[in-house]
């Protein structure tokens, strides 16, 4: 009987390294490394979601293969979402440790697999927006399901980060002060151009970010990846419609939250994530829009003016 090395050397990196990366505090490694690889063995579509971004973080520490471990990547990554499909209907105390793990890997899949093939900004995006469809599709199960507290109070209870109760996100306060002045200028001048449905959309989807962007500007210590993507979970599905719409005003309101993305130097699969969440949005921004992602731009310029004095 054959041995397959290469899977057992990608669950290896897994276990001993990638899942330490996915931690944000101690305690958490242990359950991404043991506990969720052992829930693996049963649901296979969480084991090829592990595998996946076991061989995009092997890829970007050894760029001489990156072509090899992208490739391996996308194969394991369409098993898996072949199989969650077929297989997840609905969340029961059965799956719900598999459906949530799962999710987590997908958040951090999406990025990084972008960014690994970012030359082509149309797969690039479309990358994105179908992962951002996944990664919604899954909250409204859980919340369905009424297992939430089970999930609190399991082991997966230990990697959920206190930082994300620092948002109400059912009533978010709009800071009195925002670094994003440009984009709250955009929210007050589009009631001349859009319908209302569209102008709900993107007023909510910029209050919700300026609530973000006041809580990590809170924070004493570098946010989580799950307070980070919240903010995907809060916007509207019409915002998410006219974001897949390529819509000027959805890709300028994306730019931004990027950005914040980019600040976060605590977890590889976020890296160079602002400079191509810009990138798409100048490709698809008509001449007449461009002007709006002058703050995205300018911030981008900033972080990189900041890691070249400090290398």
């Amino acid at each position: 009987m054959d041995l397959q090395i290469p899977q057992l050397r990608l669950l290896h990196h897994f276990t001993t390294v990638t899942a330490r990366t996915l931690a944000h505090d101690p305690e958490a490694e242990d359950v991404l490394s043991t506990y969720i690889v052992k829930v693996a063995f049963d649901f296979p579509f969480l084991l090829h979601s592990i595998l996946a971004l076991a061989a995009l973080h092997l890829g970007q520490l050894h760029p001489n293969f990156r072509t090899e471990y992208v490739l391996d990547a996308s194969r394991h990554h369409h098993a898996a979402l072949t199989r969650f499909r077929n297989e997840v209907k609905d969340i029961d105390e059965d799956n719900l440790a598999a459906v949530l793990s799962f999710s987590s890997t997908i958040f951090a899949y999406s990025w990084a697999i972008s960014t690994a093939t970012s030359n082509d900004l149309e797969h690039a995006f479309g990358s994105i927006l179908s992962n951002l469809h996944l990664t919604r599709r899954v909250r409204p199960l859980v919340q369905k399901s009424g297992l939430f507290d089970a999930m609190r109070r399991s082991q997966l209870g230990r990697i959920m980060p206190k930082d994300v109760h620092v948002i109400d996100w059912h009533k978010p306060e709009r800071p009195e002060h925002t670094e994003l002045v440009q984009l709250r200028k955009f929210s007050e001048i589009i009631h001349h151009v859009y319908p209302l449905d569209i102008i709900e959309a993107y007023k909510d989807a910029i209050i919700f970010l300026e609530a973000l962007f006041d809580a990590v500007g809170r924070l004493t210590n570098a946010p989580s990846d799950s307070l980070l993507k919240s903010w995907l979970y809060h916007i509207s599905p019409r915002f998410v419609e006219l974001l897949s719409d390529k819509q000027p005003g959805a890709l300028i309101v994306f730019a931004h939250y990027g950005v914040l993305l980019g600040r976060n130097r605590r977890y590889w699969f976020l890296e160079n994530v602002n400079e191509l969440m810009l990138k798409i949005a100048d490709y698809f921004v008509p001449t007449e829009w461009k002007a709006w992602l002058d703050w995205p731009r300018e911030e981008i310029q900033r972080a990189r003016n900041m890691v070249g004095v400090s290398s």
